[in-house]
């Protein structure tokens, strides 16, 4: 079971220390909350099952990929890029080859790189066109998505968190720790209260499937 984050007083709240074990689908529903998570979760699951096949029994995770939600968020998200650019364009495939041992290792090793610089470049695009005010329709394909399309929209009313808390009547703390687990810990009348305050109108067709219940 993976339990709650902890707020650690960094850039954004984290798991707690140690080894938790998870299904792929407990992983699929805590940490696959936006387009980019999605599609990172959909190669890590492609990468699990050749490991399975392989004979790999367990397979640990580190790491997450999290939605720029403030501006501290993207300075320390653009340092961070241009520190992964650094060393994908100073790493040495041959030297890495001699120190690892293996040159499949290696290119695995660049291949992370710039897989981690790809990840970072597309957060700090979302939030650059966000800001921009150029984004006004944010489509959600299930209910699931709506904490994403919360933060989305105040990014893109050019809303601070600080911001937002006072038009609810919030401390801002209350607003980082809602948007740092994704609404988790707010009611539906919460929710409705954080739409209203952004002027989102939010329409949604409910279907009923052919699921027998």
């Amino acid at each position: 079971m993976i339990p709650e984050c902890v707020d650690i007083k960094s850039v954004w709240n984290v798991l707690p220390p140690g080894i938790h074990d998870a299904t792929l689908d407990e992983i699929e529903q805590r940490f696959a909350a936006n387009d980019t998570r999605k599609r990172l979760y959909k190669g890590f699951r492609k990468g699990v099952e050749a490991l399975q096949k392989a004979g790999c029994k367990v397979v640990y995770l580190d790491g997450a990929a999290a939605m720029i939600t403030n501006e501290r968020q993207y300075r320390i998200t653009k340092a961070r890029l241009s520190d992964f650019q650094k060393a994908v364009t100073a790493y040495d495939l041959d030297e890495a080859t001699k120190r690892i041992g293996s040159s499949v290792l290696a290119k695995a090793e660049l291949k992370a790189l710039k897989s981690e610089t790809e990840v970072l470049s597309e957060q700090i695009q979302e939030y650059d066109d966000l800001k921009s005010g150029a984004v006004t329709i944010l489509r959600a394909e299930n209910l699931d998505e709506l904490p994403s399309i919360l933060i989305r929209a105040r990014i893109a009313r050019g809303l601070s968190q600080r911001q937002l808390a006072g038009k609810l009547n919030l401390k801002e703390q209350q607003i980082q720790r809602y948007e740092s687990d994704q609404y988790a810990s707010a009611s539906l009348r919460r929710l409705t209260e954080v739409a209203r305050a952004l002027h989102l109108k939010i329409t949604e067709v409910a279907e009923l499937s052919q699921h027998p219940l």
